[in-house]
């Protein structure tokens, strides 16, 4: 008889990961897929000792689609470099740093303002142009790419992405791909020599100025780490608002309970993030023979450690399916463990959590609208007030704007496949305006300070359709 792990193939974890995770948890915890040459752990203790363990579980692998696609980087080595590189880039993006800045004085009045040119009209996508938007403009602001708009560094994240998740090696990927670092390289250098001649707060600014334990940061270290930014820290905030976004409408109680108790705002982006998990997987390569759940795994491996698995086990979380917002068993793995935890962690709880709030304080009686018209898409849908101009971006000339949401459950780059099913927000009454009554999510109060190795899609909620992903080593 065929065991699961024999069995296993990408295909059926993209289709539908959660049952086959769950098994493998209980008969398997530590198994090899011959289809992908792959060794998957997914029980939490297990993948906490292979990120705790980076003598035995080496970041530096062989293939590394992530180190051919963006060059080097913190992601692609092993201390004592990898934690020399995060140890220096690391301050802007902490609370201490300019996104502390940025999160109280700037991300509430660029939500409000993505806000106002949708809120008049009558259907807006919640994930493009909002909380792509959103988690685009907050990274270039804070890494200081100031002369780039937004759409244009969400294009070079989707360029690199789709090379960094190019395993059949397709050459309109390696295209896009090459085309996007070029033009990156491009901005960068520019930038770098314009930072050489003045400076400021920002965290490329920062990289140009830190001692990295007694020698300066190159200009490769440089733009080699901002392409692993911009790769993986857009996607991760952008999925971040539109499932938090979605779960509320889902369930209007545990929206009562986060717009009552404004702290519960930080425990939702937890909990959102845990269940979803938006980085599936790290992978990593074994330096010697081991034995990991009492399995021997060969000197040379390429282990797949699922953090999305290790967010559900049942071993560490009590009910762990639910969306509790007064979980209490600790942290989770979605920003992955140890010396390759992610660096932007603090800020991306922000856009998140601001993100999220924003869309709740000034749009009232938000709630699904199920009666929408098909499509691949989730959007928001409001009502027009009489005489409001449409705004700029408009895709048709009706009542309604169509922007199109599209759920994406894997990398993020845009040739993913199309769904069917439609999700719409409706709210009544006038928007709240920019100065309006509310009390904002304030980032000071929150605490803490992952590329896509490999992704799969995230647990989908009902009616959601699934989408393709890919993975990458």
């Amino acid at each position: 008889m065929t065991s699961l792990a024999e069995s296993l193939t990408l295909e059926s974890l993209e289709r539908d990961p959660d049952p086959i995770l769950a098994r493998l948890r209980d008969e398997a915890p530590v198994a090899f897929s011959t289809s992908m040459n792959l060794w998957l752990v997914t029980r939490w203790d297990d993948v906490e000792y292979m990120d705790l363990h980076p003598e035995i579980f080496s970041a530096t692998t062989e293939p590394s689609f992530l180190r051919r696609a963006l060059g080097v980087n913190m992601l692609t080595l092993d201390a004592p470099e990898a934690a020399r590189l995060k140890n220096a880039m690391m301050p802007p993006f902490q609370r201490s740093g300019y996104s502390g800045k940025f999160a109280e004085e700037m991300l509430p009045a660029l939500c409000d303002a993505l806000i106002d040119g949708f809120y008049g009209d009558g259907r807006a996508d919640v994930v493009s142009p909002y909380a792509a938007a959103v988690s685009a403009a907050s990274l270039k602001t804070v890494l200081g790419l100031s002369d780039s708009i937004w759409r244009r560094v969400w294009e070079w994240c989707e360029g690199l992405c789709a090379d960094i998740s190019n395993f059949e090696n397709d050459p309109e990927k390696k295209a896009l791909g090459e085309n996007a670092k070029r033009e990156l390289q491009v901005a960068l250098d520019a930038k770098i020599d314009e930072l050489r001649e003045t400076t400021n707060d920002t965290a490329i600014a920062h990289m140009l100025s830190v001692d990295a334990e007694g020698k300066p940061l190159t200009r490769e270290e440089i733009i080699n780490n901002v392409r692993l930014m911009i790769s993986g820290g857009i996607n991760e905030p952008r999925d971040g608002i539109g499932l938090a976004a979605w779960m509320l409408l889902k369930d209007p109680e545990l929206g009562e309970q986060v717009v009552s108790e404004p702290k519960l705002w930080r425990r939702l982006v937890d909990e959102v993030m845990r269940l979803h998990s938006p980085v599936g997987t790290i992978t990593r390569q074994t330096t010697e023979d081991v034995e990991l759940g009492g399995t021997k795994i060969p000197k040379g491996a390429l282990v797949a450690g699922v953090l999305r698995s290790a967010n559900l086990d049942e071993r560490r979380w009590t009910d762990p399916t639910k969306l509790d917002l007064r979980r209490a068993e600790g942290g989770h793995a979605a920003f992955a463990l140890g010396q390759h935890r992610c660096l932007g962690e603090w800020l991306g709880r922000q856009e998140v959590a601001v993100g999220t709030e924003r869309l709740f304080s000034r749009l009232h009686n938000l709630r699904l609208d199920t009666d929408g018209g098909g499509g691949r898409a989730s959007r928001l849908r409001v009502p027009r007030p009489q005489g409001a101009e449409r705004p700029m971006g408009c895709v048709n000339g009706g009542d309604y704007a169509d922007f199109v949401c599209d759920w994406r459950f894997g990398v993020g780059v845009s040739h993913v496949r199309a769904g069917t099913a439609s999700h719409h927000a409706s709210w009544n009454g006038e928007p709240t305006a920019v100065n309006g009554a509310f009390r904002p999510f304030d980032p000071r109060r929150s605490g803490g300070d992952r590329h896509p190795h490999r992704r799969w899609p995230r647990r989908r909620p009902a009616s959601v359709p699934n989408r393709s992903c890919s993975a990458a080593p």
